[in-house]
């Protein structure tokens, strides 16, 4: 029996695609579809059933599958530990996270890994789509938001909410703010998406005591850049609703106001998703122990307001 053919077997299965396996396996269409084939003719049965749409097992492919997944994953456990007192983690390590998501934040943990591994290159994106881990070959997600079952495994680590900013000047210059229905009233400046048509945004926000308070905003300025609206409230343009870990040290050393420090948006979990620990690369499992404590330092960041004397008007 071709060992290739049932590697490829237990990818495609796993992926649940021809399509994603060869580009996982840098392989033709093509040749995937040939292997699976020879794979069958060896073994006298069908294993695979292809429709339009989907892929199915045959009950005869759900067995094999069983064994030979765990044969694929021991032999490249076994790989692994061979090479590994030999080699260091070496490739592209690819990491996704929301568009609202600080780099500055694992930015220690980044400088750390590429001085321990120099001949691993990273790639970040940001993007507020769901990534496809396995299907578009990235190493490591970071999320915000209820983890949805599936076969990565996820850490938690803590959570995040935004926050009301705006510059002492803004604030000296400007009406009150007693109430997030105030806002209306305010120069807001919004951080949007790709897909956001207009600069119409809702803000969602619940107080300390649990009153909730939606504001439909018109933005003065939207951007999908979070520095870009960070600069935008530091320079005094308007009302900034922002991740309180990408703001919490201009608020302590007063370059920007928290606004109605008793209202926020409601706490999100925020967790990292990777493909099982078992068939994790040696370069997820040497960033994982880095990026964890940063990241969950990072959002247990406490909150110190610096509180602004308004200018006589």
């Amino acid at each position: 029996m071709d060992l290739n053919g049932a590697f490829i077997f237990v990818r495609v299965a796993q992926f649940g695609s021809f399509t994603k396996a060869a580009r996982v396996l840098r392989l033709p269409n093509s040749s995937v579809s040939d292997k699976i084939l020879d794979l069958e003719k060896t073994l006298g049965v069908r294993l695979l059933v292809r429709t339009t749409r989907k892929l199915h097992l045959t009950d005869a492919g759900v067995k094999f599958l069983r064994k030979a997944e765990l044969a694929v994953t021991a032999l490249m456990e076994a790989g692994e530990e061979a090479s590994s007192s030999q080699s260091q983690p070496t490739g592209i390590l690819r990491i996704t996270a929301p568009v609202e998501f600080d780099l500055s934040s694992v930015s220690a943990a980044v400088t750390e890994y590429l001085q321990k591994f120099p001949q691993v290159r990273m790639q970040f994106l940001l993007t507020e789509r769901m990534v496809d881990l396995i299907g578009e070959g990235f190493d490591i997600a970071i999320r915000v938001g209820q983890a949805k079952p599936s076969s990565l495994s996820t850490v938690g680590l803590g959570t995040t909410s935004f926050i009301l900013v705006a510059s002492p000047d803004y604030i000296s210059r400007s009406p009150k703010i007693s109430h997030p229905r105030d806002l209306t009233d305010h120069n807001c400046l919004s951080v949007s998406t790709e897909k956001d048509a207009t600069n119409t945004a809702i803000w969602d926000l619940i107080s300390a005591g649990g009153q909730k308070s939606k504001i439909e905003i018109q933005a003065r300025i939207s951007s999908n850049s979070l520095s870009a609206i960070r600069h935008l409230a530091s320079v005094a343009e308007g009302v900034a609703l922002m991740p309180a870990t990408v703001v919490c040290d201009d608020v302590s050393a007063g370059r920007l106001v928290h606004v109605l420090p008793e209202w926020s948006t409601a706490p999100q979990p925020v967790y990292l998703a990777h493909a099982d620990r078992k068939n994790s690369s040696r370069k997820v499992k040497a960033m994982l122990p880095l990026l964890e404590p940063h990241l969950r330092d990072s959002l247990g960041t406490p909150m110190k307001a610096a509180k602004p004397t308004r200018k006589p008007r």
